[in-house]
């Protein structure tokens, strides 16, 4: 990835170089070879390098340990993301958690406020959703290229789903189920005429930008 990095920054001093005229290439070629001393007298080893390769840089990554990073990490962001709602309760309003899913996506302002309006109106009462329910929606998301297929094959003409279907969708993607309360939660939001179907394409697409988190 270094290597990579530094020949794209090399690459983009060239193109700028050229753009200007020929008569700076000599400063050019000293300026690199000066990047490349610098770099090579000032290795900087950050925390994340000597975590996963030991102070030497020498030991091996195991896929195991890796794994185990990545999950923890995403923990401690939705972690975050939660408390940021939670203020120090055990639990997030529904309407809380549509503001969290739909706080990176590319919406509108008005499409933004008739997500939330429309939750509103269906929600009987306000239960509350737990970190845990939370954190398996959000892992779920992380297999959302695979439910995509599994609808399309489930449907095959692209059909709306009703909740048992998504349910029998999540569970086929990810081995475990999701609560009652947080699907029915996502269909208050998504669901626009009341039938009690998902437009899943719909679903999918805004769900994707929430993946992103704003960096697509």
């Amino acid at each position: 990835l270094e290597s990579i990095f530094s020949t794209a920054r090399k690459e983009r001093l060239q193109k700028s170089d050229t753009a200007s005229g020929d008569e700076d290439k000599e400063d050019t070629t000293e300026r690199d070879s000066l990047d490349d001393s610098l770099q090579k007298s000032h290795q900087v080893d950050t925390m994340l390098l000597i975590h996963f390769f030991g102070k030497k840089g020498k030991r091996d990554l195991k896929f195991e340990d890796f794994k185990m990073f990545m999950e923890n990490l995403q923990t401690e962001v939705l972690e975050i993301e939660f408390n940021e709602f939670s203020k120090g309760l055990p639990t997030i309003s529904e309407l809380d958690f549509a503001k969290i899913l739909l706080r990176y996506t590319h919406l509108q302002a008005d499409q933004y406020e008739m997500y939330l309006e429309r939750l509103i109106d269906k929600l009987p009462e306000e239960k509350g959703i737990s970190f845990a329910e939370f954190k398996s929606f959000c892992q779920f998301l992380n297999t959302l290229e695979d439910f995509g297929i599994a609808m399309r094959m489930y449907t095959l003409a692209e059909q709306p789903i009703s909740q048992d279907e998504f349910h029998r969708a999540v569970r086929i993607c990810t081995g475990h189920s999701l609560s009652p309360h947080i699907v029915d939660t996502v269909y208050n939001i998504f669901d626009d005429d009341g039938d009690g179907q998902l437009s899943y394409k719909e679903f999918i697409a805004i769900m994707k930008d929430r993946i992103h988190r704003g960096f697509k």
